[in-house]
C-alpha cells in the first residue's frame, strides 16, 4: 500500500512554505502520496489567516512593538489555547472530512499552529495520525510549538534541540534533523563567483553584496543609502518583494543618488536562488532564516542588518562560528564592514574555513526518509 502524507504550512513569507515545499518534494520522489496545504485554507478558515497575515506584516513594520510584543508573549505561549479552541469550533468538521477523504497515514508542518493544533485535535478526536513538526526557526523555537500530542519535534542543531528541552518539549521526542535545502539551492551546481555573475549578466570583478528585502518585502534600505553616499566600489544586487511602495522608494533613491562607483541592481523575486547566492560576497538584511542558512551552505557571510525577536538567537550562532555579523539597527557598523571588506576582499577567503566548520547537514531527502521511516514504527 502506498504511504500518504500531509505537508502542511502557514502563509507567512516564504519561511514556513520553503521547507514544506522541499520536503514534499522528496516525499513524492520517494513514493509517497503527498499533499502540499496552507494551514487555513485547508480547514477553510481563510477569514484567520489574513487576521494572522495582517498581524504579522504589522509586526514586521514596526520592529520596535514586535521585539516588544513577541518577546512578551511568546515566553507565555499566549494565544495557543484560544486558537485551539477557535480551529475546534469553526473548523473540525472541514478537518474531519479532509481526513476521511485523503486518510495521511502522517503530517509534517513548518508552523507551530498546524503542529500543535492538528496534534491536539487529533489527539482528542483518538485520531492515530503522527504529527512531525520541524522547526523553521533552526537555532529555537517559540513557545507554542511545545506540544506533548507531537510524534516528533525536528530542529537542525544542537542549541536549538537544547534550548526546546529546556522550554519543556519532552526529550525522547526531540531529534535533530537535516536542514531541508529547497531545490534550486540544493540541485544546482556550485559556480565560482565570477562564472555566476557572468550567468547573471553582472559585473565579473566588482564587490557584490545581495541585499534581501524579505519575501514582502519591507526590508531597510538605510545600508544602500549609506553606500550610494560614501559612494563604495560595490555593485549591490536587490533581491526579494518589491511592491509598488518599495518600488517607489528604490527608483526616488536611485534616481537622486550622484555615486558613481556603486552600482544598483534590482531583481526582485528570483528562482535562481543558487545563482545569486554564488555571485554575492556578502549577503546582508533582516535576517531570515532560510536566508541564512542557505548562505551558510553557499560559503557566503551574512550581515545581520535587521533582527526580529523570532530569529533573535540566529544572530548568535552565525558569530559563535564566525560566519557573519550582527549589525541589527547599527548603520555605522554596517557601513563600515562593507567598507573593510570591499577594500580588502581578501578577509572573506579567511573566512571560508569557518563554514565547513558549521555542524548543519543539508537534505531535504534525509529528512524526508526520517519521516518516512518513523511513520512506518507507527
Amino acid at each position: 500500500m502506498i504511504m500518504k502524507g500531509l505537508c502542511v504550512y502557514i502563509k507567512a513569507g516564504k519561511g514556513h512554505y520553503v521547507p514544506a515545499k522541499a520536503v514534499n518534494e522528496q516525499l513524492e520522489k520517494l513514493g509517497v502520496d503527498s499533499q502540499l496545504v496552507d494551514f487555513f485554507g485547508y480547514l477553510n478558515l481563510n477569514w484567520m489567516e489574513r487576521i494572522n497575515q495582517e498581524v504579522w506584516r504589522m509586526m514586521l513594520r514596526i520592529p520596535f512593538l514586535e521585539k516588544h510584543l513577541f518577546s512578551t508573549l511568546d515566553k507565555s505561549g499566549w494565544g495557543i489555547d484560544i486558537l485551539i479552541k477557535a480551529v475546534r469550533l469553526f473548523g473540525k468538521k472541514k478537518l474531519l472530512r479532509n481526513i476521511e477523504e485523503f486518510r495521511p497515514d502522517f503530517i509534517f508542518a513548518t508552523h507551530p499552529y498546524p503542529g500543535t493544533i492538528l496534534s491536539t485535535l487529533l489527539s482528542d478526536l483518538n485520531i492515530d495520525i503522527p504529527v512531525y513538526f520541524y522547526s523553521t526557526d533552526v537555532f529555537s523555537a517559540p513557545a507554542v510549538s511545545i506540544c506533548p500530542h507531537l510524534r516528533k519535534f525536528l530542529i537542525p542543531t544542537e542549541e536549538g534541540r537544547e534550548r526546546v528541552i529546556a522550554m519543556g518539549q519532552d526529550e525522547k521526542s526531540v531529534e535533530i534533523c537535516p536542514f531541508p535545502l529547497q531545490a534550486s539551492v540544493a540541485e544546482q551546481p556550485r559556480l565560482s563567483k565570477k562564472d555566476a555573475r557572468r550567468k547573471l549578466g553582472i559585473n565579473e570583478e566588482k564587490f557584490t553584496l545581495q541585499l534581501n528585502l524579505g519575501g514582502e518585502g519591507l526590508g531597510s534600505l538605510n545600508l544602500l543609502e549609506d553606500i550610494l553616499r560614501e559612494d563604495l566600489p560595490v555593485q549591490i544586487v536587490i533581491i526579494g518583494g518589491i511592491k509598488k511602495e518599495m518600488q517607489n522608494k528604490l527608483s526616488r533613491i536611485v534616481r537622486t543618488s550622484t555615486a558613481r562607483n556603486a552600482e544598483v541592481i534590482i531583481r526582485g523575486f528570483i528562482d535562481n536562488v543558487s545563482d545569486y547566492l554564488a555571485a554575492s560576497d556578502v549577503i546582508a538584511g533582516r535576517a531570515g532564516i532560510n536566508t541564512i542558512v542557505e548562505a551558510i551552505y553557499a560559503h557566503r557571510p551574512f550581515l545581520i542588518t535587521e533582527l526580529v525577536y523570532i530569529v533573535i538567537d540566529s544572530a548568535e550562532y552565525i558569530e559563535k562560528h564566525h560566519v557573519g555579523w550582527n549589525a541589527a539597527d547599527d548603520r555605522e557598523k554596517q557601513l563600515a564592514i562593507i567598507k573593510e571588506l570591499a577594500g580588502n576582499p581578501e578577509k572573506l577567503e579567511a573566512m571560508d574555513a569557518c563554514f565547513d566548520d558549521v555542524p548543519i547537514e543539508y537534505s531535504a531527502e534525509k529528512l524526508a526518509e526520517m519521516i518516512i521511516a518513523d511513520a512506518k514504527m507507527e
